[in-house]
């Protein structure tokens, strides 16, 4: 997550925290600007991490087109030693 998007959230719930604890003791009326602070912090929150989510989706599919082009991409397993290749377990023999 972004710093931004800590700080968005931080601030959502830090305000619905202390308008939750207004309304033990005050009306809805005198928290009810609390609450919608809350509110909006959460829909900013929402808002900015989808944007962060497309601009991230676009960059992988940008630098993905980069490396076909480039012929970066290569076969999995294809160098066995430095992978996690494990050969597929030889099929034991029944007994008579």
């Amino acid at each position: 997550m972004k710093l931004l998007e800590n700080i968005l959230l931080a601030f959502c719930v830090a305000s619905l925290a202390i308008g939750v604890h207004q309304l033990y003791y005050y009306d809805v009326q005198e928290v009810y600007w609390i609450l919608s602070l809350s509110v909006l912090l959460f829909l900013i929150y929402t808002w900015v991490k989808s944007k962060n989510a497309e601009k991230e989706k676009s960059e992988n599919s940008e630098q993905k087109k980069n490396d076909i082009s480039n012929n970066k991409i290569t076969k999995q397993y294809s160098d066995k030693e430095s992978s996690n290749y494990t050969p597929p377990k030889k099929k034991r023999k029944k007994r008579k």
